[in-house]
């Protein structure tokens, strides 16, 4: 899933969102390397999972997570057109602190859009999509991370921080070396939290912003371990 921002006046246009893509997109390869494992939450069409699949290579893997029947079936496609699927895993679910179930709903004003489909708003309905706690998915055995986990990347309309509480247990025991996620301050809200809390559970579990004032993110930050 993908958006638009909330605290800071900012142009949104398709070329600010991709060069936003472009920034996160070169901050995640620097530090992954061939044989890593990357887990792509709200992948919508694979615009993070195609590169970096590509990216570690062969003996590489992609956990990707999308919620929307269309766009993960999309993702599919696009991930066989490249010859990828024996790297990469999809997952139609959406991810969050609990199992469940929630309406996936599309935007009002942009409603053929993918990227700005969330859980927390209303508009017309996409579908009942299942939510799974990341950490329940590693403890059934729904996914399987026998080579670790390197990088993680959330983008899913305001659900970060319940993303990030499902799969607490494994950030611990894996620590990935970068955690990316979007902070679109009004996203949070409707989803009933605010930016410090976001930050504060990453700090909790020893994380620190990275700077990248040499070249500015709008809508996304990215932590790493000190």
């Amino acid at each position: 899933m993908g958006s638009l921002s909330g605290g800071r006046s900012r142009r949104t246009g398709p070329g600010v969102w991709a060069q936003e893509h472009s920034r996160l997109l070169s901050l995640l390869t620097a530090r992954l390397h061939p044989g890593d494992v990357f887990i792509d939450v709200g992948a919508n069409e694979g615009l993070f999972t195609i590169p970096i699949a590509e990216h570690v290579g062969a003996d590489g893997r992609v956990h990707a997570f999308e919620p929307g029947p269309d766009t993960a079936q999309e993702l599919r496609i696009r991930a066989s057109a490249a010859n990828l699927l024996e790297r990469v895993s999809v997952y139609e679910v959406a991810l969050g602190a609990e199992t469940g179930s929630r309406l996936l709903h599309a935007d009002e004003e942009h409603p053929g859009d993918s990227t700005k489909r969330s859980l927390f708003i209303e508009g017309p309905v996409v579908a009942e999509v299942p939510v799974r706690a990341f950490d329940e998915m590693i403890s059934s055995g729904e996914v399987i991370l026998d080579r670790g986990l390197h990088a993680v990347k959330i983008d899913v309309e305001g659900a970060e921080l319940y993303v990030l509480q499902g799969m607490e247990r494994s950030i611990r025991l894996y620590l990935p070396r970068l955690i990316a996620v979007e902070t679109i301050e009004r996203h949070l809200r409707r989803a009933g939290y605010a930016l410090p809390a976001l930050f504060g559970f990453l700090g909790h579990l020893g994380y620190v912003v990275l700077d990248v004032s040499d070249q500015e993110l709008m809508f996304d930050a990215v932590f790493v371990l000190p």
